[in-house]
């Protein structure tokens, strides 16, 4: 004979998963950094952002009180009732144990929204935890800066036009479709990067960003002899990307004058 289906045993493994599960991804929650970092590199932790996490912290919640309540229908439903009818016919003889549970559930709820300590020496550590992830170097210019499309972004940083912009990441073969309604994440998803290297891309300085290096010194004609080719087809070549040259101008000099960098110039004509 098969053995008959036991929903106890059912209910019963399935609050130990979900009591595992919330407490792995509280944990990874109360160490992951804040949404605006997150966001801003794509973090991940076990190849899940920090939304995956959230999301299965809340359906697991979700499932253990599910359980937990047909738990209680379908198990010990007659356990319970039995036990209310002996208590309120015999009388309540558990009074310590109801007064110290009681007091034990004040002081957590008082101690953590008064920010007592130890309550506050743990939300201390777990923002410690949380500042740790974020580096300097890597910290959005504004709070969600994912969020602003390129042309928000040029007017908030005072970056340059949009169409220098557009221009750096057609260089760098960045994919966008609108630079008024795409923002800087979905630019990002749409070319399997993150927010803050599109960002790196559309902020980067022309100015000395080739000091001292042998590319940035030589000539369109430099380059043309170098790589056998017509003078004005890397001209026009240039031309087509919005940036002036002359066929005597280093690259430096061309990307100063047109706020690039001499290595995007380059990656231009030597394609």
């Amino acid at each position: 004979m098969k053995n008959k289906f036991s929903w106890r045993a059912f209910i019963s493994f399935g609050l130990t998963y979900a009591i595992l599960i919330i407490l792995l991804s509280g944990i990874m929650l109360y160490v992951s950094p804040p949404g605006r970092y997150a966001h801003w590199v794509n973090w991940t932790l076990w190849g899940f952002s920090k939304e995956g996490w959230q999301a299965i912290h809340t359906i697991f919640s979700f499932g253990f009180i599910v359980l937990s309540i047909f738990h209680l229908l379908s198990v010990n439903w007659k356990a319970f009732v039995s036990y209310l009818k002996s208590k309120s016919g015999s009388g309540f003889n558990k009074k310590r144990e109801l007064i110290l549970s009681s007091l034990l559930v004040l002081v957590l709820f008082f101690g953590t929204v008064l920010s007592i300590p130890p309550f506050k020496t743990v939300m201390d550590l777990g923002e410690h935890f949380t500042g740790s992830w974020e580096k300097i170097e890597e910290r959005a210019p504004v709070p969600h800066a994912e969020q602003l499309t390129l042309t928000e972004l040029a007017h908030q940083m005072d970056l340059s036009s949009v169409d220098e912009i557009t221009r750096k990441l057609n260089i760098h073969k960045i994919v966008f479709e609108n630079t008024n309604e795409q923002t800087l994440q979905q630019i990002a998803e749409q070319n399997n990067t993150t927010p803050i290297a599109i960002y790196e891309i559309i902020s980067k300085k022309a100015a000395n960003q080739m000091q001292g290096s042998g590319v940035g010194r030589k000539t369109i004609e430099d380059f043309a002899a170098e790589l056998n080719k017509p003078v004005d087809e890397l001209i026009s070549i240039l031309e087509k990307n919005a940036i002036k040259a002359g066929p005597t101008e280093t690259l430096r000099t061309i990307g100063e004058n047109n706020n690039l960098p001499p290595r995007d110039v380059y990656k231009l004509i030597a394609e």
